[in-house]
């Protein structure tokens, strides 16, 4: 692994982690569902700004660089982004927003209750959202959300960039 890999990985798992404190820290998280879909959009947004940087680097670092060469690169990139990922969640979790399985059981819970759904159906949705919405589960979903992005935005971004370099 080469700083190349370590300074990219390290800008957008640090981004990620920025992204999910200002957001917490600017009350987002406490707005409702919709919100925190929105929310968790946007950081896929700055994932694949992320990438797209790093790969605009690459090539003019090294411009004979290949569609696999850049995939690799990207996927070494994701790797470190990915363990600052799972880092952030454990933060967010045990921290910042201990309470935050609680809150979404609930949120889902009034959304089902809304929808007319009797208390023993509830119970049931309660059950199933708080296994869904944990620390492990989050955790890993943000491990293997930053090491998919990081393969696919790398190989997207270089082969636009390398496409636009060559017209």
């Amino acid at each position: 692994m080469k700083a190349f890999e370590w300074k990219w990985g390290g800008i957008i798992g640090g981004a990620g982690i920025l992204w999910l404190v200002a957001t917490w820290a600017m009350g987002l998280h406490a707005r409702g569902l919709g919100m925190i879909q929105v929310t968790a959009f946007a950081s896929i947004f700055i994932a694949l700004v992320g990438y797209i940087l790093a790969m605009r680097q690459l090539l003019k670092q090294a411009p004979e660089t290949t569609l696999m060469e850049a995939v690799r690169s990207g996927a070494l990139i994701a790797v470190i982004a990915a363990v600052l990922a799972v880092l952030g969640q454990f933060l967010y979790f045990k921290l910042l927003n201990p309470g935050w399985t609680d809150y979404l059981v609930e949120q889902w819970r009034l959304f089902y209750a809304e929808r007319g759904v009797d208390e023993k159906g509830l119970a049931e949705i309660a059950a199933s959202t708080r296994a869904s919405f944990g620390l492990s589960t989050y955790a890993t979903q943000a491990g293997v959300g930053a090491l998919l992005q990081g393969i696919l935005f790398s190989a997207m971004s270089f082969g636009v960039l390398k496409w636009h370099a060559n017209r």
